[in-house]
């Protein structure tokens, strides 16, 4: 794992920590570990909402031989239960006061016994918009190349200051702190997102980096507030995004980088940096210099190899099952493909590719047409099956819009095999806590809102 650098400094509540402070609080933090039966090997499992006690175990497990596995607290028992069983040998908690207010003394140091760099020291489950989350390992090397090729790619230095508001569960969240530690950098720990308070923040600590997914930018949009000049980088992620937010964004001086990467590759992979004018929807820009990038000619398949990609998933089991190919080569599970600089252009899940009349058609394609539809916000295309069709595609959208004139639009700008055959307005989009959509609900709310209008 990354040690923290000299320079470091996490500032959380008004409160600013030194690396030092972090070895010093630390101490009895470890106390109250090996008091509750953690041993190394063994996996810490937790689930709350503490998020500057998820930063001190991010540092502190890796020293203590443990493993740490942050899990979302909003996730169903029966997915986590399954990660759980998966994690092997644990110990789950999902209160920290366990560990903020210890009920016993903390006499003399406790030895270390760090990992060896090589081994997995971080489990993260992965998005599950498909509905089958699991669990990556990830290695301190992993971590650290990753960090070591994201600050050098986007010129972080020490002195700068990245915004910490992305879940701590999710591997964006936590890379920021990483990449901090790593460069020697500070960042600062949000207590989840408000709109109102990350803007705040901005001002406040002459932010120069943030880490977004396109909800929040679009709900900071909202707030019709120009950003700070000193913010460089808004790193954008974690789902696809639109054509109209990051034009808007750009207009109104918001530095938006967006950016490609996965759980599986320890965050980032490409990245468009610096800031680009006449940015187009999909555009992911170059690898960062640790990872090697392919698209498979025929079928568009993205392929990334280096040394931050995960070697293997864990099962529910326990077992673990090989991620890699004989040539080291991880297939995302994503299409795209490259311009003729060979920037990445990424369309979407091939998983979520649709068969309507005869055609090939992705799902993210036709939601960026309909996200520039006047009276039309958050856009969501699934399919039913359909005798004559196969996939009869259908439009799910929030916004004021009439399904009708919604309709009339999309003639003008779709050839007929695009057209969703049903446009049906909705309160929400499901989506997991970075916004993602989860297309495995989308079906099941298509033939519920399809009956009502119906009924």
């Amino acid at each position: 794992m990354i040690p923290p650098e000299a320079g470091f400094r996490l500032i959380h509540q008004s409160q600013c920590y030194t690396a030092e402070d972090f070895s010093r609080l630390q101490e009895p933090l470890r106390h109250c570990l090996q008091a509750l039966g953690l041993k190394p090997g063994m996996t810490l499992v937790c689930r709350f909402r503490d998020r500057f006690l998820y930063a001190q175990l991010l540092f502190l497990l890796p020293r203590m031989g443990c493993l740490f596995l942050p899990l979302d607290p909003d996730l169903p028992s029966a997915i986590s239960g399954k990660l759980l069983n998966a994690a092997g040998e644990h110990i789950l908690l999902q209160d920290g006061a366990a560990l903020r207010n210890p009920d016993h003394k903390c006499h003399g140091s406790v030895a270390e016994q760090p990992l060896e760099s090589g081994a997995p020291c971080l489990l993260l489950a992965t998005s599950g918009t498909t509905g089958r989350p699991r669990l990556v390992e990830l290695t301190g090397d992993a971590l650290q190349h990753s960090a070591r090729a994201a600050c050098d790619f986007l010129q972080l230095e020490q002195g700068d200051r990245w915004l910490a508001c992305l879940p701590l569960h999710h591997i964006g969240g936590l890379s920021v702190l990483l990449r901090c530690a790593w460069r020697g950098a500070t960042a600062v720990l949000a207590d989840g997102f408000s709109p109102r308070h990350v803007l705040q923040q901005l001002y406040e600590y002459r932010i120069t980096h943030v880490s977004l997914v396109p909800t929040m930018l679009y709900r900071l949009l909202e707030q019709k507030t120009r950003p700070p000049d000193s913010l460089r980088v808004v790193l954008l992620g974690g789902a696809s995004s639109s054509q109209s937010l990051v034009d808007e964004a750009m207009q109104k001086d918001w530095p938006v980088c967006p950016s490609y990467g996965l759980t599986e590759a320890a965050s980032q992979v490409a990245t468009v940096y610096p800031p680009k004018p006449g940015w187009q929807e999909g555009e992911a820009g170059m690898p960062l210099p640790h990872m090697e990038l392919e698209v498979q000619e025929q079928t568009g398949a993205i392929r990334i190899r280096g040394p931050s990609v995960a070697c293997c998933y864990r099962q529910e089991t326990g077992a673990r099952f090989p991620l890699l190919d004989a040539d080291d080569w991880l297939d995302t599970g994503d299409v795209g493909w490259l311009d003729d600089a060979s920037g990445l252009h990424v369309v979407g899940r091939r998983d979520d590719m649709l068969i309507s009349g005869g055609e090939n058609i992705h799902p993210a394609i036709v939601e960026g047409v309909f996200s520039e539809c006047p009276g039309v916000g958050q856009v969501a295309v699934t399919a039913l099956n359909d005798a004559c069709w196969g996939d009869a595609l259908v439009l799910l959208y929030q916004g004021t819009a009439l399904p009708e004139t919604v309709k009339r639009w999309a003639r003008e700008r779709l050839r007929a095999g695009f057209l969703p055959r049903y446009m049906l307005p909705v309160d929400e989009l499901p989506r997991n806590a970075l916004g993602k959509l989860l297309r495995s609900e989308l079906k099941q709310i298509a033939r519920e809102r399809l009956q009502s209008v119906k009924a």
